[in-house]
């Protein structure tokens, strides 16, 4: 699959992925910023400065105007943050193409703010913080990063805090904007079934809009040093426990960060992969397991999530430990490694049937490495990983003195649960 990328004079990065005879058309608009860009005090307001965009522009005054024009050719729209990343993007039929691109980008470029709305819009931000206090499986990710990385950035919901989200001003919010969505900051990214001209044609108007200028640099996550396991609880009187264990690992730049991907998905990809035996089909421990490398610019972890009833947390952390020991300590088998490597491979291609998935996966390697590999250079990659890999990797990983455990639950003390929290050599 090809795509084509475009500098802009002003340092605007355009990604382009033609898909002939794909019948839609997803355009985005990405600032590379986020929840990591922020002080303690603007806890959650590149959040909510993506909400607020969708609250009425010089052209489109009102949010109805914005979602009427976009709902009368049937589009597909949203936005979301993250960390390190805010995406505006909508899908269409490919006649609409000039449409949902003037419409996305006019939200990014134009929005007006206004007060009505921002009081109004506080509301539905302040709900949606308690929706995710009320569910543990959100929470217990919270409590994880606020014990790994206290004091930083990472250690904050992307959504902030109740009292951050209420004291954003008006005048604070357009001048985070205009301190971040700066063209040298922005990638604009098109797929979909036109061609790379009449694309470059659109994206370059819309580029060249974008102001130049320096922007907030992202503030630095630095790991504390362990001495040893810890264990964070959040006591709740919830029917499951739901927990988290995750090590310290590294940044999205490292070499064998393609391996410890691998390494996730031998532990859960599948129901035959080694979490979803062990947990599910032996131990009947809950309903869901999950296992995955998250790294970042400069941090990184790899976490193993599960829920089971509050009595078994111990049991099944144990369960867990023994299965990374078998990684750390046994090599893959031929047949084992050469199904996860076809699962990934299967999974990429139906992961890029469609226009904004291939948007998406095209557009974050953009904004997240300004280096883009195709698929089938990402096969490859997968392909030549081998066990010898797989193993150095996770004893380079799953470390007693990187390991973290977080619990949301109605547990009432954790001594049996430090004692389970070690890993055998």
């Amino acid at each position: 699959m090809n795509f084509k990328k475009h500098i802009l004079s002003n340092g605007v990065r355009v990604i382009l992925v033609p898909m002939k005879d794909n019948p839609t058309v997803t355009f985005a608009m990405y600032a590379c910023t986020g929840a990591l860009y922020e002080t303690s005090e603007q806890a959650g307001i590149s959040h909510f400065l993506e909400h607020m965009c969708f609250k009425g522009t010089k052209k489109r005054p009102s949010p109805r105007a914005i979602s009427l024009e976009l709902d009368s050719i049937g589009a597909k729209y949203n936005a979301y943050t993250w960390l390190e990343k805010t995406c505006y993007w909508a899908k269409a039929g490919a006649e609409h193409f000039e449409k949902i691109a003037d419409v996305i980008s006019d939200i990014y470029l134009n929005s007006v703010f206004p007060e009505d709305e921002m009081k109004k819009e506080k509301g539905v931000v302040l709900g949606e913080i308690d929706m995710y206090n009320d569910d543990p499986k959100s929470k217990v990710d919270d409590i994880l990063m606020e014990h790994m990385y206290k004091g930083t950035p990472a250690a904050r919901p992307t959504v902030g805090f109740k009292e951050t989200v209420s004291a954003i001003t008006r005048d604070a919010l357009v001048a985070y904007r205009d301190s971040q969505y700066k063209a040298e900051n922005t990638v604009i990214a098109v797929a979909g079934g036109l061609s790379e001209e009449r694309m470059l044609e659109v994206a370059e108007k819309i580029g060249k809009k974008i102001k130049k200028g320096q922007w907030t640099e992202q503030f630095e996550t630095k790991d504390k040093k362990q001495t040893g396991p810890e264990v964070a609880i959040f006591k709740k009187e919830t029917d499951q426990a739901h927990l988290i264990i995750a090590w310290r690992s590294f940044d999205r730049f490292d070499k064998d960060v393609y391996i410890a991907n691998g390494i996730a998905n031998i532990l859960r990809s599948g129901m035959s992969s080694r979490l979803f035996t062990r947990l599910r089909e032996q131990m009947g421990s809950g309903y869901y397991v999950s296992a995955a490398h998250m790294p970042f610019a400069d941090f990184g972890s790899f976490f193993v999530s599960t829920g089971t009833t509050p009595e078994r947390v111990s049991e099944i952390v144990k369960a867990i430990l023994e299965e990374i020991t078998r990684l750390k300590n046994e090599p893959v088998k031929k047949d084992e490694l050469l199904k996860v490597q076809e699962i990934v491979r299967a999974g990429l291609k139906m992961g890029l049937e469609s226009s904004d998935d291939v948007m998406e996966f095209f557009a974050d390697q953009e904004v997240s490495k300004k280096e883009i590999k195709t698929p089938e250079e990402y096969e490859k990659i997968i392909s030549g990983i081998t066990a010898k890999d797989i193993m150095r990797v996770a004893k380079r990983i799953f470390q007693n003195d990187t390991m973290n455990l977080a619990v949301v639950g109605p547990l009432r003390e954790n001594s049996e649960l430090e004692k389970a929290l070690t890993l055998k050599e």
